[in-house]
């Protein structure tokens, strides 16, 4: 596909793109039906408001790319990359994410409700308003993620790592932390949530 190439209002099904390089592609308002990119190169594209559903991801590389508002069913991602890539506002419904290698970028108001994330790392990603309700976190490394005002309810966060996690607007007693790594500003917030009063000696 030619490098900075732009579609509106497409749609591509059963397209074979498997091993393919894409480079500053735009989509917008397209959809996408059992399309495969297993192990595609995709640097600088942008999907704006796209459709996707059972669109092959696993093993493709994805650098500096922007899915806004999409919304992606019954895709699996098994062993991508998501390298600074923005997700805001993007919706996965019934995909697989695992395992998942993500670097950075922006998940602001992304929609991954019972996502099965376990064991993968989302440090320093900025996650606020982002909606992970009945989640599998466990053992997630969320080191430095912003989770300012992200929906926790009923997701599961043990083992996970949240040592300098932004927490603010949580309700921590709705989280199961068992085992979960906390720091001290944050283990102050988890016993205020539970009505204890913090003080110093």
């Amino acid at each position: 596909m030619d490098a900075g190439a732009t579609f509106t209002g497409e749609r591509f099904a059963v397209e074979d793109w498997a091993l393919d390089p894409f480079e500053r592609v735009t989509f917008e308002g397209c959809a996408f039906d059992d399309v495969d990119l297993t192990e595609a190169e995709l640097t600088g594209c942008r999907f704006v408001e796209c459709d996707l559903s059972l669109v092959k991801f696993s093993s493709a590389v994805l650098t500096r790319c922007a899915l806004l508002r999409c919304t992606i069913r019954k895709s699996p991602f098994f062993n991508a990359r998501l390298d600074d890539c923005k997700l805001t506002g993007t919706t996965f419904a019934d995909c697989d994410l695992r395992p998942l290698t993500v670097t950075g970028g922006d998940w602001s108001f992304v929609v991954a409700r019972g996502a099965k994330l376990a064991g993968v790392s989302l440090a320093g990603v900025k996650l606020r308003d982002a909606d992970f309700a009945d989640a599998d976190l466990t053992k997630c490394d969320l080191r430095g993620a912003d989770l300012a005002g992200a929906r926790l309810r009923g997701a599961v966060l043990k083992g996970a790592d949240l040592r300098g996690a932004d927490l603010s607007g949580i309700n921590v007693t709705e989280l199961d932390l068992t085992g979960a790594r906390i720091d001290l500003a944050q283990a102050a917030l988890v016993a205020a949530g539970y009505g204890a009063i913090v003080e110093a000696s």
